[in-house]
């Protein structure tokens, strides 16, 4: 049979592959269609996702913003906002202040107090739509600086010729170094460093004299507590003992004579981080357990220095209110934001302020508001003079301020902050600043702050006495005896003389071959003690190197012979109330829970 091969088309074939052709055209465009709508779900939700992580992220920073208004609003002694606004990549997101009426006190086991005030913050940020809140209750920390009796933000010094005395609790965030040419006697039951301590000068290896610490106590100030003291060993008195500089952080490893291990065999020594532990704990039989010499060795943290705020009269601030006028030298108010200074903070908080010409010349007087007095209005008060500082390199301008007369005035300080400051400012003789006298008696509570030398001439708050500092580039004392009459090579005799009040200063650093003058020194004087007592009840606090009376240290010769120095630490200071006004304090703030 003969197969014959069709030459016609085969239309169904072609119809089956048309539908197929169509089928997959739509499942293409379906599943397109799909792909396109997934991806649009997705853009919006990431762009959703983006707002929102945004909104987050400008909430949370807000509160972050409101932290520090209060944390300064605090440090300035002003009480912060009930509200603000934060500006934050071109947002601007409103946030509010509530207090939550906490406001404890708390005392660590050093008897340190510090004030924790709580508040609540709340920020709602919008981008786009999508809301956010942020949350956060806070406590702010302020602890007022003069509960210390000495702090130094560096190494502490102590090395003085005479006998000294000293009460109160001791703190550097550095390095201690104990000694003298005679005898020291530390009644505390804190002695503290964050470095290591050492029984000798910074700038020599070895040291004489005495250093007697007492044991620990819970109250050193309570006349009923044991009165145990041992001594710190210098060089000499380790005896046989081999050492570094005598009992301190050099001491690493101890005195083990026979190698066995221990330090329990006669003569032994133990290292002095364990030793210190021993040697100036409680006495025997106390029923508390504490020391009274620690170091870093021993886990002593940093305690934050103050936030001490500028002395200056003014300092540079991008859209401040002043600006330095070509023609007079001095700053004038040019419009809010407008300058290019601000006043410095104690300058601008003072309840009354005197501005001294470069020249010397012209006295101004300002009110707590700013307004300007009369010259009348203090004539009696104020006047102009020099004070021979041969360590300065001669005579110095200061501006005279007799305190008694001013507390008559009328114009004493309401908010208890006096200012003072001079145009011309230098080193050396023009290190200008500040004389006080009559001010056994003070009026209230007073600080006085100088961008200058400031100089106390006689007793000082000996009266009714009420809280009181003096802060400055560097503080001077001049005795009771002081009469302006020193000049040349005349070194006129002091008197005894008592200042209750607290320090807040400045002073040199110690190099290679030159000492500071140490803490004993750190009020600088001026005159012959030789055999008179310097009686101080206060505090020390060195918390900044000298800008302006940067000389440096010097005795003998028309410089001055060193007093007797029976420093003791004022116990109303114990209790924050009862510290002057103006007290610089350590502030900081801490969240307690976000939500």
């Amino acid at each position: 049979m003969k197969l014959i091969q069709s030459t016609q088309p085969n239309t169904g074939n072609r119809g089956l592959a048309l539908i197929y052709a169509v089928l997959g055209s739509f499942m293409a465009a379906s599943i397109a269609a799909l792909l396109f709508t997934a991806s649009g779900v997705t853009h919006v939700r990431s762009t959703v996702h983006r707002h929102q992580t945004q909104a987050d992220y400008l909430a949370q920073g807000a509160v972050e913003v409101a932290k520090k208004a209060i944390q300064v609003a605090v440090a300035n002694y002003s009480t912060p906002p009930t509200s603000g606004t934060a500006t934050m990549d071109g947002f601007s997101v409103p946030y509010t202040i509530t207090p939550t009426g906490s406001n404890v006190t708390v005392t660590d086991a050093a008897g340190i107090e510090t004030q924790l005030v709580g508040y609540e913050v709340a920020a709602r940020s919008e981008v786009d739509g999508i809301v956010s809140w942020a949350h956060r209750v806070i406590n702010t920390e302020a602890t007022p600086i003069l509960q210390f009796a000495v702090f130094y933000d560096e190494d502490l010094e102590i090395q003085p010729g005479p006998s000294m005395t000293f009460q109160g609790k001791v703190h550097s965030n550095a390095d201690i170094y104990v000694g003298g040419g005679s005898s020291i006697v530390i009644d505390t039951n804190y002695l503290r460093c964050v470095g290591n301590m050492y029984r000798r000068a910074k700038d020599d290896g070895d040291s004489s004299g005495t250093v007697r610490i007492r044991r620990w106590v819970q109250d050193p100030f309570d006349a009923s507590e044991p009165y145990d003291f041992e001594t710190m060993n210098n060089k000499a008195q380790m005896g046989s003992v081999s050492s570094v500089s005598g009992y301190d952080s050099d001491f690493p490893d101890g005195y083990d004579s026979n190698g066995d291990g221990d330090f329990d065999d006669g003569g032994e020594v133990l290292p002095f981080a364990p030793g210190a532990l021993d040697l100036w704990g409680e006495p025997s039989g106390y029923g508390t357990s504490g020391n009274t010499v620690m170091t870093g060795a021993h886990g002593v943290g940093e305690i934050t220095g103050p936030q001490i705020e500028d002395i200056s009269m003014y300092e540079p601030v991008a859209g401040g209110d002043y600006s330095l006028d070509s023609g007079s030298g001095e700053y004038v108010y040019v419009g809010s934001g407008l300058g290019t200074h601000s006043k410095g903070f104690y300058h601008g908080n003072a309840g009354l302020s005197f501005i001294v010409s470069a020249s010397g010349s012209t006295v101004r007087g300002y009110d707590g508001s700013g307004t300007e007095l009369s010259s009348s209005d203090f004539d009696d008060a104020v006047s102009m003079n020099t004070v021979y500082d041969v360590r300065q390199g001669g005579d110095v301008l200061v501006l005279v301020i007799d305190l008694d007369e001013l507390g008559d005035s009328g114009i004493w300080p309401s908010n208890g902050l006096l200012y003072v400051a001079h145009y011309g400012m230098g080193t050396g003789t023009n290190a200008k600043g500040l004389e006080l006298t009559d001010g056994s008696e003070l009026a209230s509570g007073l600080a006085v702050v100088s961008e200058g030398s400031l100089y106390v001439q006689g007793d000082y708050n000996t009266v009714n006495r009420v809280g009181a500092s003096v802060m400055a580039d560097a503080v001077n004392l001049l005795s009771n005896s002081w009469d302006g009459s020193k000049a040349g090579n005349k070194l006129p005799k002091a008197g005894s003389t008592t200042y209750n009040v607290a320090l807040i200063t400045g002073n040199t650093l110690t190099t290679d071959g030159s000492y500071n003058g140490g803490l004993e020194n750190l009020p600088r004087f001026h005159e012959r003690w030789t055999g008179l007592s310097c009686d101080i009840v206060g505090a020390f606090i060195c918390a900044w190197s000298s800008q302006y009376a940067t000389a440096p240290w010097s005795v003998g010769g028309n410089y001055y012979a060193a007093p007797r120095r029976s420093w003791f630490y004022d116990e109303d200071y114990g209790t924050p109330s009862n510290m002057p006004p103006w007290t610089p304090t350590t502030t900081s703030v801490s969240d307690v829970i976000s939500w």
